[in-house]
């Protein structure tokens, strides 16, 4: 049985820039569904939590029954809305993708083994005196952060660097994570554009590109629309909240031409200090010569 085509979630949802959650209510059956693209970001995924363990996982001991809880959820999840590439076998999970039988004694605890079952980046972030806290992780894509770095953080902590979040977001979020009901599921897009194809992008210097900077002949080809399709979701028993984060990018020069204008809108309409934040300021005029 072939996997479907990996998606490209597009996230631009009008003319022009705006900053909102955007969350949208998704299907249990259409949550952490398998495609063709699993199997390349697994591999990378496996190299990472051997060369850079520290860096991309993390269990805070206040999160380790959500962890547990997690790891329940997501066996029964996808063993029964995908038992084509998933099945139950004792205490662990075959996945036909991974061709291995998933058990959890062959791990440090529950996070680790997910970040070798799934693609996606998974968070924990458990309720506090002082707010909604990201306790546990396993962030092989972060877009320029690290795990570590926002470990213990309240939502306000880990959104620091975000223009305008404090002013706009910080109170609706907060209180969207207290009214989460258990069972549902929502999502919402991120994006970014980047000069380099690896979905790892920890932040900081980086060496020069091997084959030469990116200029406005070979940006269609040299510059990605990064986007993360993030879900969040409550646990019914410890009461953690689950972001989970799929990474997908496609290079400019893919894009459909109706893409590349919308795209071209939107980065025209971006807010300076947005710019500023996702390296826009940088990358983005090159972009827009690619785009036209």
């Amino acid at each position: 049985m072939q996997l479907p085509a990996e998606p490209f979630p597009w996230p631009f949802d009008g003319p022009a820039y705006r900053m909102v959650m955007g969350l949208r209510t998704l299907a249990p059956a259409d949550w952490l569904s398998p495609d063709a693209g699993w199997l390349g970001q697994l591999a990378r995924r496996a190299g990472l939590l051997r060369q850079r363990k520290w860096d991309v996982l993390a269990l805070m001991p206040e999160a380790k029954a959500a962890a547990e809880e997690l790891l329940e959820l997501l066996f029964q999840q996808l063993a029964t809305q995908h038992s084509s590439w998933f099945q139950r076998q004792g205490a662990g999970l075959f996945s036909a993708i991974g061709g291995a039988v998933m058990q959890p004694a062959d791990f440090d605890h529950p996070l680790h083994l997910l970040g070798h079952l799934l693609p996606d980046d998974l968070c924990l972030l458990t309720p506090s005196a002082g707010g909604w806290r990201l306790t546990g992780g396993v962030v092989c894509f972060p877009s320029h952060w690290l795990l570590p770095h926002k470990l213990g953080k309240p939502l306000p902590g880990i959104h620091r660097p975000v223009p305008g979040y404090d002013a706009t977001l910080a109170v609706p979020v907060d209180r969207f994570f207290d009214n989460l009901n258990p069972g549902r599921i929502v999502w919402r897009a991120n994006w970014g554009l980047s000069d380099d194809a690896d979905l790892f992008q920890p932040g900081g210097p980086r060496p020069p590109p091997a084959d030469g900077p990116v200029t406005g002949e070979n940006a269609a080809q040299r510059l990605f629309l990064r986007v993360e399709k993030q879900t969040l979701r409550k646990l019914p028993r410890s009461g953690a909240v689950l972001f989970t984060i799929r990474t997908h990018q496609r290079a400019l020069a893919v894009l459909t031409p109706e893409q590349q204008a919308h795209f071209a809108a939107i980065l025209r309409s971006v807010p300076d200090d947005v710019a500023r934040y996702k390296g826009l300021d940088r990358t983005g005029p090159l972009a827009l010569a690619a785009l036209g």
